[in-house]
């Protein structure tokens, strides 16, 4: 894949003496939300839709690596804590709402998978992932989404 550019802003006086901003609409990662670097034509598909570009990202690539050697990931996040938690019932994986105190209130904020020593926690923003030995991990989310 052909690498994106990323054309800074461009700022120049016209003839009227006014100042100019010229700017490249930016795509952002479908996984984590940072920026890959300019729109074209790669992101949208022959119906219109958005592509998945989480390959191009940084952080995201080594979701899409562990995805293609057959690891099942999930963003944890308020919205899709429920539908993560369902489907790792229906894995027979013991899953739990991971609480802590935020601004002096208890309020969950990440989901916690399995037991004992083998336990991980994703907070909110981080992607669980399954891998085909029944073993579980974490990706953390960047620094900019926590």
């Amino acid at each position: 894949m052909n690498a994106r550019t990323n054309a800074p802003d461009r700022v120049e006086v016209n003839e009227q003496g006014e100042k100019v901003t010229t700017f490249s609409l930016k795509r952002a990662c479908n996984g984590c939300g940072q920026l890959v670097g300019d729109v074209d034509n790669r992101d949208v598909d022959e119906r219109g839709n958005l592509t998945d570009v989480r390959g191009e990202c940084d952080h995201c690539r080594p979701l899409v690596e562990l995805e293609a050697a057959g690891c099942r990931t999930w963003e944890v996040t308020p919205r899709s804590i429920n539908r993560v938690d369902d489907e790792l019932d229906r894995l027979d994986v013991y899953a739990k709402g991971y609480w802590q105190e935020v601004d002096g209130k208890l309020q969950v904020v990440g989901l916690r998978v399995g037991t004992g020593e083998t336990r991980v926690v994703a907070r909110f923003g981080d992607w669980l992932i399954a891998h085909p030995n029944g073993k579980f991990t974490v990706h953390k989310a960047p620094e900019a989404v926590r």
